[in-house]
């Protein structure tokens, strides 16, 4: 190994840069409280593509992507900056918040598997006799279409801080990378299994408190947590 001085300061550059809240950590940490951590992992994978993607483009083109940074970040600052913005904003749209339910409502369909029919209209009596629960209902299926693989490959696309990340971690460090095609690869590998791990950790975090999702209060504390995270990061990207 070359230059074993700077193993220490990239790992730390790493770990710090990988783990702590960001567009990625915030937006999974919401997913996997809104919809599970299984359902989010189509979410996780496009972000994990996206983020190799730019990891190895930085790497392999570093000194083109550094001539035309200068010409395009004004523009790629604010996009990010607005898709950001829309992923905070989009627990709170219409159609994306669930049906809340009082807790001792909820305890009780745990404990007798049934629900009140003066407690719910959502267990009503169809003209059919079925209750309307059992019929499928094609908005809810939809409520989180946008934690989609496509989504979470766009967001590192727009994602400023994984394309500074990259940047910084190639020119910075190269001389203890290297600059072949095959160690800015596997780099790009390893350092994006690092991100994959992270970006679990947060959806397991949100996917723990997804028992007390429909409780209205609690999901709009964490949500409202998570969207500043993303709202500061939108703001520090274009400050």
């Amino acid at each position: 190994m070359t230059h074993p001085e700077l193993l220490a300061p990239f790992i730390t550059y790493a770990i710090v840069t990988t783990f702590t809240p960001g567009p990625n950590n915030a937006s999974s940490s919401q997913a996997g409280m809104q919809q599970g951590f299984s359902k989010t992992l189509p979410y996780l994978t496009g972000i994990s593509i996206g983020f190799f993607a730019i990891l190895a483009a930085c790497g392999l083109m570093l000194d083109f992507i550094l001539n035309i940074y200068g010409t395009i970040s004004p523009y790629l600052r604010w996009i990010g900056a607005l898709y950001m913005l829309w992923l905070a904003l989009m627990p709170f749209l219409p159609g994306k918040t669930p049906v809340f339910k009082n807790q001792p409502a909820d305890q009780h369909v745990k404990q007798t598997g049934t629900i009140s029919d003066s407690k719910f209209s959502d267990s009503s009596e169809s003209k059919f006799g079925q209750s309307n629960s059992n019929i499928p209902d094609k908005k809810n299926k939809n409520r989180f279409a946008g934690y989609t693989l496509f989504n979470g490959m766009v967001l590192q696309l727009v994602n400023v801080k994984v394309i500074l990340y990259g940047i910084t971690l190639y020119s910075s460090f190269s001389l203890l990378i290297g600059t072949s095609a095959t160690a800015v690869l596997a780099s790009a590998f390893f350092l994006t299994v690092a991100g994959f791990f992270s970006i679990a950790l947060w959806t397991l975090i949100g996917s723990t408190f997804s028992a007390y999702f429909k409780n209205k209060l609690f999901y709009y504390t964490f949500n409202i947590v998570m969207s500043l995270m993303l709202i500061y990061s939108a703001v520090a990207i274009v400050a």
